[in-house]
Formats: structure tokens, sequence, C-alpha cells
């Protein structure tokens, strides 16, 4: 039986999910195999691999909870069913939302495309192991305090929330989202105008100026 072709907001989809979740699981993969046994190093400068100096570290890390550490200190038997429930329930949410998106479309599929990939990536980790390996470190390095009006920076070694490719994915595939959204936007109010700008052209019929 021929399969049939894949094209627009499914081919999008087809070929970056897949893409995108065996890239996360490769990377987690290697992660654990090369920086796990480090970080148990004697020396601290020894516990993670240096990429960009006063900026990017890739150190191994198990997060048990959400983003910025939510509920990891939950207990296992309430943390983990909730989050792979809610997964599922993204999961079903994404797909449902990306039916309804017209054929034609590129930066939408592939903005939803990137947050499902994401999704499951981290899922497959969590139904796994109960947790999702997290490995970029980013971070800056402030030599003195920096005041910003309404809060200030201390000195000192400032770290993003350790991630990992899935979480990158979502992150992109969010703000594509909103990128799309601004762009719809103004689409349509140009599309609006446009309309306006006719309708006040056109001469008025007879009828209309009895």
């Amino acid at each position: 039986m021929k399969l049939p072709a894949l094209k627009g907001k499914n081919l999008i989809m087809a070929l970056t999910v897949p893409l995108i979740v065996i890239f996360d699981q490769v990377t987690k993969a290697l992660a654990a195999s090369y920086l796990k046994t480090i970080i148990f190093e004697a020396n601290p400068a020894d516990r993670y691999v240096t990429v960009i100096d006063g900026f990017w570290r890739f150190k191994y890390t198990e997060n048990a909870g959400a983003a910025w550490g939510l509920f990891r200190d939950a207990s296992a038997g309430f943390r983990i069913p909730f989050f792979i429930i809610v997964s599922l329930a993204a999961i079903a949410f994404i797909l449902w939302f990306f039916k309804k998106l017209e054929s034609h479309q590129k930066l939408l599929p592939l903005a939803v495309s990137l947050v499902l990939s994401g999704a499951i990536g981290n899922l497959i980790d969590r139904v796994i192991m109960g947790k999702v390996i997290d490995f970029v470190d980013w971070y800056l390095v402030f030599d003195g305090p920096v005041d910003l009006g309404l809060f200030t920076i201390m000195a000192g070694e400032k770290h993003w929330p350790t991630f990992n490719v899935a979480d990158a994915a979502i992150s992109v595939g969010v703000v594509l989202l909103i990128v799309e959204m601004f762009i719809g936007r103004k689409k349509m109010s140009a599309a609006d105008s446009e309309e306006a700008e006719q309708e006040e052209a056109t001469p008025p019929t007879e009828a209309e100026t009895e």
C-alpha cells in the first residue's frame, strides 16, 4: 500500500519531531556517560566542561521537578504520575491545536512541532527515570554589584536554570509562537486598513444615493 505523501504542515512536523527527540535523547545519553562521572571530583573546577569561559558549561544535573525546580521536593508517588499526566495532556492539546492549523502555514507548525518535540523528549525521561537530565549551564560573572533600578544584581556567578535540548526546543517554539502572534495581528490590521481604504475609494451605487 502506498503511503500518502507528506507536505505542508505535516511534513514540517514529520521532520522536526523525530529529529529533535532523537537529538535530545542522544545528548542526554552522552551527558550521562561523560558528565555524570565527573560531578564528584574533589576539585570543583573538574566537575564540569567549560565551553565558553564565563558563560557556558556542560554540567550534569537531574531535575526531579518542573522548570525552575517546581515540585522537585514533592514525593515521588505524587510527582512522577502528576508530571506524566500533565505531559500527556499537553501533548494531546498540542496535537489538537496542530490539527486546526492551515496546511499552508510554515512558522506556526514549526513552533508547535518544537514545543511538541520538547514535551516528548522530557516525557521519555520521566517515564524511564522519574526525572529529567539537564546539562547545559549558562551563567554570567559579575565582578561587582549592578544596580538595575528595580533590583540589584550582586557580585558573583549568576546561573540560568540548567537545561537540555528538549527545554531549548520548547523555549524556541514559544518564542516563535509569540512572533507569529504579533505578525498575524499586523497582517490582520493591514488587511483591515486596506479593506477600509477600498471601501472609501469605491463610489456609492445608485441605490445607496437614493
